[in-house]
């Protein structure tokens, strides 16, 4: 399974937005750790914007953010 289906799945299965929000920063915490670089998970990210719902798109907005430093710290994923 490729990393966007993954977020896809991840965002199918999750009930409401925060805990969406939970799932897929922490499966973006964890491709960090695996030293993946964040503008190629900004990038797959971005493409997955047009195929998902609104909703789905404000999730994934947020832990863009969270990957670019327009958070508050603690939500920072670096």
């Amino acid at each position: 399974m490729s990393e966007d289906d993954e977020i896809v799945r991840i965002l199918n299965s999750s009930n409401g937005h925060d805990a969406a929000l939970d799932a897929v920063s922490a499966y973006v915490r964890g491709l960090r750790r695996e030293r993946q670089a964040k503008e190629a998970i900004l990038a797959r990210m971005q493409a997955l914007r047009s195929s998902v719902s609104d909703e789905q798109e404000d999730v994934l907005l947020e832990v863009m953010d969270f990957l670019v430093g327009w958070c508050s710290p603690h939500a920072r994923i670096d």
